[in-house]
């Protein structure tokens, strides 16, 4: 624990490569001093088809879900930081988002071999 799930629209409209936005989103995670390194699992998404509006623009959307125990201000502060990583990459999706989740310890299993 924590999942990073990175879903995104088409990275050439985004103009940015799919590593880079993976590697922006773990480094965050590693560098915030929340979680151990070995415990984090982060995973894009490349969205063959969305649509967004009107105008169908382009969009970056990561999804922290993490287990229950970090203040409002660390999860805040964790959800600030991603959307600036993200936003430091060279080019920009139309609409940039960051959500952070707790996983409810009664209703998550987990199996390691």
């Amino acid at each position: 624990m924590p999942h990073a799930l990175i879903e995104f629209s088409d990275p050439a409209a985004i103009g940015v490569s799919e590593k880079d936005i993976l590697d922006a989103v773990f480094n965050v995670m590693r560098d915030s001093g929340l979680f151990d390194i070995e415990s984090i699992k982060a995973r894009t998404h490349p969205a063959s088809m969305s649509r967004c509006g009107a105008d169908d623009y382009s969009f970056i959307h990561a999804e922290l879900r993490i287990m229950p125990g970090r203040t409002r201000a660390q999860k805040h502060d964790l959800s600030q930081a991603v959307l600036r990583a993200l936003e430091a990459l060279p080019e920009q999706a139309k609409s940039t988002t960051v959500e952070v989740l707790e996983i409810d310890r009664d209703h998550y299993a987990k199996r390691v071999l």
